[in-house]
């Protein structure tokens, strides 16, 4: 039986699943997304680095694409981190050390690993490894979703027959009494779905006052959307909320109190690299809610991603179990 076939046979529809249960929306995804994640790593390590005595990471391997990515998306992001705040910071040191680490690892670790000739030694660097490459992995592909939530926001046309009762704008960061670009992406991004669906539905603006900020998020994105013409009706403040979490919480009470309908639909708006976890929360919650993520510039991308992938990962800590469970079953199988 040639394990290798079937491991990519796995690998490919683990990636079909993802792609159609995006497409079947926010709920179907957020349910699946992780599992089928973790399914398709597996079955590309198995497919890629399966070898006799365990599992291989070779100078040429395919698999070593991911921490690629994942040594310049952390370099990248340290590197904008030291340039917004004009110098080293520990936010920007855990970045950049986790690029240096992450780039040791596959590269002069395992080679001195390997050269060593002490197996334990090596048996201790492939483990890490292995664990590494779930990280890098879960980051390529965290990256990938918050494009496809952007490209839905970009391509989003909703029916005007059967329009979002709710748009809901996550708040962000404001400069004085004006929303900062990161904000005014997302607050641009709720007024053309608006737009789309015909100037109905009533947009929830989300979020409390900071300890650092004049007024609370939600009146400036109020005045922000009544300057662009969105009527003061339509608008209602949740000017509370200090976490997403928060955001979806008391959002959803003032949807509940805004209508008596049994069902409705809402969408989340939010930047691209935030929208998978409002929608995993969201569904948590038992929203049927559509997210969309705002386009964002390059550097506030760069800057934001790894701190909203941490987030991620803190709330999945389970998932680096697998990684390790993989590598024990290779050298128990193969």
């Amino acid at each position: 039986m040639d394990w290798h076939l079937i491991a990519w046979a796995v690998a490919g529809i683990a990636a079909l699943a993802l792609v159609v249960t995006f497409r079947a929306g926010t709920r179907v995804f957020s349910r699946a997304a992780v599992p089928g994640a973790l399914v398709l790593f597996c079955a590309l390590t198995v497919a890629v680095c399966a070898a006799p005595g365990g599992f291989s990471l070779d100078a040429g391997s395919l698999m070593l694409v991911f921490p690629l990515v994942a040594v310049e998306l952390f370099a990248m992001n340290g590197v904008m981190l030291m340039s917004r705040d004009g110098g080293i910071r520990p936010v920007s040191a855990v970045s950049l050390a986790i690029a240096v680490v992450l780039a040791l690892l596959y590269t002069v670790v395992s080679w001195a690993a390997g050269f060593a000739g002490i197996p334990v030694l090596s048996q201790a660097v492939s483990l890490v490894s292995f664990v590494g490459l779930w990280l890098s992995f879960a980051l390529a592909l965290f990256a990938l979703v918050g494009m496809a939530y952007r490209a839905v926001a970009r391509d989003a046309h909703p029916d005007r027959k059967d329009p979002y009762r709710f748009i809901v704008v996550h708040g962000a960061g404001i400069e004085g009494t004006r929303p900062s670009p990161l904000l005014m992406s997302r607050l641009d991004c709720a007024f053309t779905l608006w737009e789309r669906q015909g100037k109905k539905g009533t947009i929830i603006v989300s979020g409390g006052q900071g300890p650092d900020e004049v007024a609370t998020e939600a009146r400036v994105m109020r005045n922000y959307l009544r300057d662009r013409g969105v009527p003061k009706k339509q608008l209602v403040e949740e000017d509370r909320s200090a976490t997403t979490r928060e955001n979806l919480a008391f959002s959803r009470e003032i949807m509940a109190r805004e209508t008596s309908a049994a069902s409705y639909r809402v969408a989340l708006v939010t930047s691209e690299f935030h929208a998978f976890r409002c929608a995993y929360l969201a569904a948590g919650m038992g929203m049927d809610a559509d997210a969309m993520g705002a386009a964002t510039k390059g550097d506030t991308w760069a800057r934001s991603i790894i701190r909203e992938f941490g987030a991620v990962c803190a709330d999945f800590p389970w998932t680096f179990a697998v990684p390790v469970v993989l590598w024990a079953a290779g050298l128990i199988l193969l």
